[in-house]
């Protein structure tokens, strides 16, 4: 273990979510305007900032076959101007979102992480991934004017928090263009050493495309490996330049130190994970015998600057493939590095003490 290992301080998700969609009731299809794949479905699992005020830790994903169906107290009805979305050019998106039960515009929201709605886009193969910021316009609506890169198939999460409840996350499919594309393969990336890495460009926030940033390598050391469903884990993500030396000067976006938003291959399970700064309880460090102890974690602040090590904590829901996106700020541009992993499947009677810390907590005001 090198030098700088031994300096890392653990880090705890302020928000995380593990959300399997099949099995959720409450939410009734979204008319749009989109054609032709055009649904919204309430993802299950969802966690809420309640549990985190009381213990300390809101990790609520687990086994998919574990967690129970729940109704969202919203819906989400999507429309776009013009209604057929192009390719290459904005178009400007309305989320209306409204109380499930009465009809009413939901007008009252929690500010979480600065921001009172992440929207996250991907293409349904999770070739292409964006996380942008909709305006709040009043009576219920959001809207935001983005472009799709290319043709094909889409889905979007929307993640907000109404007042005085538990965080949603309902998502919604639509197309761009034809939608006979290829769709790419998801492949694992291997690991070099102990690190998977890869070189990306960064990009002016909601700007995955944009050209002309400056190049970083970023590494991610998931732990422990290999990867197991069920099981309490942590993605240390390790931010460089171009030549590879540690970037120690990171800034919060957002709020945090970073951001890491993972899906399913089959995009089912969705999660959403932030670090908070500060070591555990006595100064513990990079020690994987303290993954348990992850409630006794110190809540504080992120500092002005940081780097270059930023660390999540989360459970895969179940076996399988996963793509995470890390999300970082330096010098103002967003550094956003996508990496595939392979999730194995727990053994049998493995990970059940796991499973039960990470389970939904019923006893927690829960609502998705």
């Amino acid at each position: 273990m090198n030098q700088t290992m031994r300096k890392l301080r653990w880090g705890l998700p302020v928000l995380a979510a593990g959300i399997a969609i099949a099995g959720c009731n409450g939410s009734a299809p979204a008319p749009t305007t989109s054609p032709p794949v055009a649904k919204t479905d309430a993802p299950e699992g969802s966690s809420a900032d309640e549990a985190e005020d009381k213990t300390g830790h809101d990790h609520h994903a687990t086994e998919a076959g574990e967690m129970k169906a729940h109704a969202h107290s919203t819906k989400l009805d999507f429309s776009s101007a013009p209604g057929t979305l192009p390719v290459g050019k904005p178009a400007t998106w309305t989320l209306k979102i409204s109380d499930a039960k009465s009809g009413a515009p939901s007008n009252d929201f929690e500010i979480v992480h600065d921001k009172l709605m992440h929207l996250i886009v991907v293409k349904k193969d999770l070739s292409w991934f964006n996380h942008i910021h909709p305006t709040f316009k009043g009576n219920g609506t959001f809207t935001v004017t983005t472009a799709l890169p290319t043709a094909g198939d889409y889905k979007l999460y929307a993640d907000y928090t109404p007042k005085g409840r538990a965080q949603e996350v309902p998502s919604h499919e639509f197309s761009a263009g034809a939608t006979n594309a290829v769709a790419a393969s998801l492949v694992p990336d291997k690991m070099q050493g102990p690190w998977m890495t890869k070189k990306v460009v960064a990009h002016p926030e909601g700007q995955p495309n944009a050209k002309g940033g400056a190049t970083y390598e970023v590494a991610l050391m998931p732990m422990p490996m290999p990867l197991v469903a069920g099981q309490d884990l942590m993605l240390h993500f390790q931010i460089r330049d171009a030549k590879g030396r540690p970037v120690k000067d990171l800034q919060p976006y957002l709020g945090a130190m970073g951001h890491c938003v993972i899906l399913s291959s089959d995009t089912k399970s969705y999660l959403h994970s932030h670090p908070m700064e500060g070591g555990m309880e006595g100064g513990a460090k990079h020690d994987m015998s303290k993954m348990g102890d992850m409630k006794n974690m110190k809540h504080s602040a992120p500092p002005k600057s940081g780097g270059p090590d930023v660390m999540f904590h989360t459970t895969f829901p179940a076996a399988g493939l996963y793509k995470a996106w890390g999300q970082f700020m330096h010098k103002g541009q967003i550094i956003t590095a996508p990496f595939v992993v392979n999730v194995g499947a727990a053994k049998a009677g493995a990970g059940k003490d796991a499973g039960k810390d990470a389970a939904h907590d019923e006893s927690q005001p829960h609502s998705h």
